[in-house]
Parts: structure tokens; sequence; C-alpha cells
């Protein structure tokens, strides 16, 4: 019973440290991305636009990204419920903007842009 307590503990030890190490070498050798970037979501329907756009801003959060990001939630059919349920989360998600598919180059392209300050 020892031994296989011993083998457990040894290879938790393992991961322990293999991840230890990721984290580590992840932070020292980060990319710099000061630049602006758009990440553009495009839910189903208002019923997954909540979920997917906390998803990709849990994802920014994790990734700590450096430069101004903003999440642009593309709107298929114009549905007023997805327009209800993105204001509520830009409460919390500045950054996050609602366009229609036609004008979602646009948005893309808009130079202007330079995120929350």
């Amino acid at each position: 019973m020892s031994v296989a307590v011993c083998v457990v503990c040894a290879v938790l030890m393992v991961f322990g440290v293999t991840e230890l190490v990721r984290v580590v070498s992840f932070w020292w050798r980060k990319q710099e991305t000061a630049r602006p970037f758009s990440i553009v979501v495009e839910p189903k329907g208002p019923q997954d636009c909540e979920a997917a756009v906390r998803a990709v801003a849990e994802r920014v959060r994790w990734l700590d990204l450096a430069g101004p990001c903003r999440i642009l939630c593309v709107d298929r059919q114009g549905d007023p419920e997805l327009e209800k349920i993105c204001r509520f989360l830009a409460l919390q998600y500045p950054y996050l903007q609602v366009c229609k598919r036609e004008d979602l180059v646009y948005h893309i392209l808009d130079e202007n842009w330079a995120g929350p300050r």
C-alpha cells in the first residue's frame, strides 16, 4: 500500500514541476502584444451569446494580453434580445461591441479605435 502511495505522490510531483516550468516559461518568453486587435464572436443566437462572450473575455484575461483588445459580437439577424444581452455584458466588458455581419469589415479596419483608456 505504501509503495502505491509513494508512486502516486511521485507522479503528482512530476506533474506539479511540469506545470511550474510551463507557467514560468510562458511568463518569461511572453511576446509583445501591445498593438490593438479584435476578436470576433458570432453566437448562434441569444441563448449562446453570454457564454460565448464570457468565454472569449476569460481567454483574453487568461492569456494576459497587453494590447488593447476588443470583442466584436456579430448579430446575424438584428435580434433585439442579443443586443440587450450585449449591452448588459458591456457594463462588465467595456471593450465589447455589437455589429452586424455587413459592418464587420468596417469595425475591424477602424484605425481610430485605440481601446479603453
